[in-house]
């Protein structure tokens, strides 16, 4: 199989070119249910990218589709890292 295959349905992806890597990380970190629960700092950090490109392009993708972002919160009412549910 051509390694680039797998990577083939992304060029579909009605996004921008971030858009596009931010989904293709997100599907490499996603559990078996194709879940992952992530802080959007730390997106930002490891691509070295502004944390409102991160939002932006997450708002797209929810958007259009691809993903279900599901707010969460701990056992106080604050705030905790949304959980992404890719389709």
């Amino acid at each position: 199989m051509n390694k680039m295959a797998k990577y083939k349905p992304f060029g579909e992806v009605d996004t921008s070119i971030s858009g596009k890597l931010l989904y293709l990380i997100l599907m490499d970190i996603t559990d078996e249910n194709n879940v992952v629960t992530i802080p959007q700092r730390r997106i930002s950090e490891s691509l070295r990218i502004a944390k409102s490109t991160v939002s932006r392009n997450l708002r797209r993708l929810r958007d259009a589709g691809y993903i279900e972002v599901v707010a969460q919160y701990d056992d106080y009412g604050g705030r905790a890292p949304n959980k992404y549910i890719l389709k």
